[in-house]
């Protein structure tokens, strides 16, 4: 046998003769938190005989100690339901949403029934191995060292820290530019005898360096304490939950490209239900296909029901290790989706019903009957949630908004032009001719979509030619060159060209925020399709006299684009997919990037940066994330 374990931060391999087992069990799952909870249940209620270890002292994970109760986003269906009706029957706690007591109560009730075995502040420290096949670990208490043997151990730490002492290939940070946006804090604050809740993002950071770690935390907390001033009573997270981190290389992946264009896995765990979160508002170095669908579409805060293949929770080359929660084998585009918590609870009850059959039958985790573990899931309600399958908006934040402005808390009174009245979830059909229509409006980001994955390219293009070349309203026409741009036509140039040259703040409203600006898709658009006369428009962005324009002086804090005044948003847009585009073209005619190095270094001065961020919040995300991006633009162009 082969006892892993990782020393300073090394995966390294130890030849054991005899393995003498404290405790034995059919699944071992470390990590009670919102998957790990459902897992054990679901598992145990299936006949299987489990442990449950915690290296906290308390059950929920997040869903308990970062205070995400009222964040409370994903698919219904399965055995949460029937505690979130008991809670919501609690009339102890504050009367508008339930608190995490309420759910750490609901949790011990729930495993107490099933009599299983908890282990608290027990952590891993090593694995056991015979051959490719995990039969056990090693967990210290914090004192001495047993050894758990399991047919099935699972990973449901959220963030992989058994996987790390695997030899399985792991990823981490971001494709773009290898950086990390994973940490939030949550804000609880009372008024009126309600309670509330916000957010203070950690930013950019690497949290598996401790300084790295400790000081962006630290900010976020700061930043946490403003809201002292909103109401009469403050809690922040004892937990700050991660977004990004850890992935890995499974029998099967979920990658974002087959989300997007409905390429559905053979098996299914379960579905999802999100938006593509990617948080931060750098999108210049983002995966052409994913800027295409958020940026270029403005389809950034659609939500859409996401299949998640059942080897993606398989470490490739492993027997008798999986993985639960938000650690998976997918992308990072990805990985920023599948974590919603009502997804996380579903994820971990299809996975301990998995489980429990593979033991049952002596078979692998792959290898089950599908058909039955289908018919048990469904049968459960946690497999598929109330949704059919495909792409929403979802408007569910624009009906909290209006409550928060009944209550005098919304910081702006424009926001009522946009806030339905109800939670409102609207399914959208990527159809050419119904949404042809929307090229006329501000709202033409389904058009743009539909036309790109449309089948019949050429025809769609050459509609969009003759409805360009026809057309005299701007609003249309710049719309009908976009869509003509994002289909790769180059006979959209020159009304680009236009837009950027009378390039101003104007933005799309397609969504409930992060809405694009029209300007920085052409730009982008340029980038793919414009040549080396391009360049001299491109470079005029770049001059010493752009900031002046009025357009970067007129857009004020909105909620429908962005709501913190921590940077000069329309400057940081035009900015940064300007110097991407620019980079683009270089690569694509073959000029030499070292002139062009120069060229970002001596435009980035400490002046430049200081009007993009807010000079007053450098310590922000948002100059970290400026930074970040430099620092890859002169990587990517020699340095």
């Amino acid at each position: 046998m082969i006892l892993t374990t990782l020393l300073n931060g090394k995966v390294t391999q130890i030849k054991v003769s005899n393995v003498n087992f404290d405790k034995t069990c059919d699944v071992l799952i470390f990590g009670a938190g919102s998957a790990g909870v459902y897992l054990t249940d679901s598992a145990s209620d299936l006949g299987a005989n489990v442990i449950l270890c915690e290296i906290g002292d308390n059950l929920g994970g997040m869903s308990v100690c970062g205070n995400v109760t009222p964040y409370y986003n994903g698919l219904k269906g399965g055995a949460f339901e029937t505690d979130d009706a008991i809670i919501n029957s609690d009339t102890i706690f504050a009367s508008n949403t339930d608190h995490w007591e309420q759910r750490q109560i609901r949790f011990t009730e729930r495993l107490d029934k099933q009599n299983v075995e908890i282990l608290y502040k027990h952590s891993p420290t090593g694995l056991i191995f015979d051959k490719n096949r995990l039969v056990g670990a090693r967990v210290f208490d914090g004192t001495t060292e047993i050894y758990i043997r399991a047919k099935i151990t699972v990973d449901a730490t959220s963030d992989g820290h058994l996987l790390r002492m695997t030899s399985v290939k792991k990823c981490y940070g971001r494709k773009s530019n290898g950086s990390f946006v994973p940490f939030t804090v949550r804000v609880q604050f009372y008024k009126n005898d309600k309670l509330y809740f916000s957010n203070a993002d950690s930013g950019i950071m690497n949290h598996y360096l401790a300084e790295d770690f400790s000081n962006s935390t630290i900010k976020a907390h700061a930043k946490a304490s403003e809201f002292l001033t909103r109401g009469d009573f403050i809690n922040l997270a004892l937990r700050t939950g991660i977004r990004e981190g850890l992935t890995f290389e499974g029998e099967d992946q979920l990658k974002y490209e087959d989300i997007l264009l409905n390429n559905h896995p053979q098996k299914t765990l379960f579905w999802a239900y999100s938006d593509l979160d990617r948080h931060g508002c750098e999108r210049a170095t983002e995966e052409e296909l994913f800027q295409t669908f958020w940026m270029l579409s403005n389809l950034s805060t659609v939500t859409m029901t996401i299949p998640v293949p059942l080897g993606s929770v398989v470490p490739k080359g492993i027997k008798g290790l999986i993985a639960a929660g938000r650690c998976l084998s997918c992308d990072t585009y990805t990985q920023s989706a599948v974590r919603m918590n009502r997804d996380m609870y579903r994820m971990g009850e299809c996975i301990g019903v998995a489980s429990a059959l593979a033991v049952k039958n002596n078979v692998d985790f792959l290898d089950i009957d599908y058909d039955q573990y289908l018919k048990i899931v469904k049968d459960r309600g946690c497999f598929d949630g109330h949704l059919k399958t495909g792409f929403y908006f979802d408007d569910l934040y624009w009906a909290y908004l209006r409550k928060m402005k009944s209550l005098s808390l919304s910081p702006d009174p424009k926001y009522a032009d946009y806030l339905p009245n109800d939670h409102v979830i609207r399914p959208i059909t990527f159809d050419v001719d119904s949404n042809f229509d929307l090229l006329k409006t501000d709202t033409p980001g389904v058009a743009f979509w539909s036309f790109y994955i449309a089948k019949n390219k050429k025809s769609v293009a050459d509609r969009l030619y003759d409805a360009l070349i026809n057309e005299i309203e701007p609003l249309p026409r710049y719309n009908y060159a976009i869509a003509l741009g994002i289909l790769g036509d180059k006979r959209a140039l020159d009304t680009l060209r236009e837009i950027v040259i009378n390039r101003d703040c104007f933005f799309y409203k397609d969504n409930r925020r992060t809405n694009q600006f029209r300007s920085a898709i052409a730009v982008c658009l340029l980038g793919r399709l414009g040549d080396e006369n391009d360049l001299t428009l491109l470079s005029e962005i770049l001059s010493d006299t752009e900031y002046d324009k009025d357009m970067y002086h007129t857009l004020s804090v909105d909620y429908l684009y962005h709501p913190e005044p921590d940077r000069n948003i329309v400057y940081f847009a035009l900015i940064t997919h300007t110097c991407m585009a620019i980079y683009k073209i270089y690569k694509r005619l073959g000029l030499q990037l070292k002139p062009l190095n120069m060229l970002f270094k001596g435009f980035f001065t400490k002046e430049k940066i200081d009007k993009i961020i807010t000079p007053s919040d450098t310590v922000t995300p948002a100059y970290e994330e400026l930074n970040t991006f430099i620092k890859y633009l002169l990587t990517i162009t020699g340095d």
